[in-house]
């Protein structure tokens, strides 16, 4: 059986460490996902995490790196009902960031029995 990993970033920009930490986990963890016998890496950005993308925030690195895991085709997902609730749906639009009710994902999550990693 392969692993599945997903890494849930609820740590806004007032965590700013935390948020670039969940991120560069994802990227060296997708580039040795053979090596280390993963079949699925997925990216899930709640409440914070999903802030810290906002306009006018100073996330230029944050962006930079979510455009570096979308470049290897990492997926990327988000709440999809607080991004509607704070109107950030271009935001995510532009970035190709996936939207899921956070309840559906993270059920998915336990029932296909990824492991979860929170930053």
């Amino acid at each position: 059986m392969t692993g599945k990993i997903a890494i849930v970033i609820s740590s806004g920009l007032d965590q700013r460490a935390k948020v670039m930490s969940g991120l560069h986990v994802a990227k060296r963890i997708y580039d040795a996902k053979d090596e280390n016998g993963i079949e699925k890496l997925e990216v899930f950005l709640f409440t914070g995490g999903i802030k810290a993308l906002g306009k006018g925030e100073d996330n230029s690195e944050v962006m930079d790196a979510i455009k570096e895991l979308r470049e290897a085709g990492i997926m990327l997902e988000a709440c999809s009902n607080q991004v509607k609730t704070w109107d950030m749906e271009d935001i995510f639009k532009k970035n190709g960031i996936n939207l899921e009710f956070a309840r559906d994902a993270f059920s998915r999550y336990a029932v296909e029995g990824y492991t979860v990693i929170s930053f």
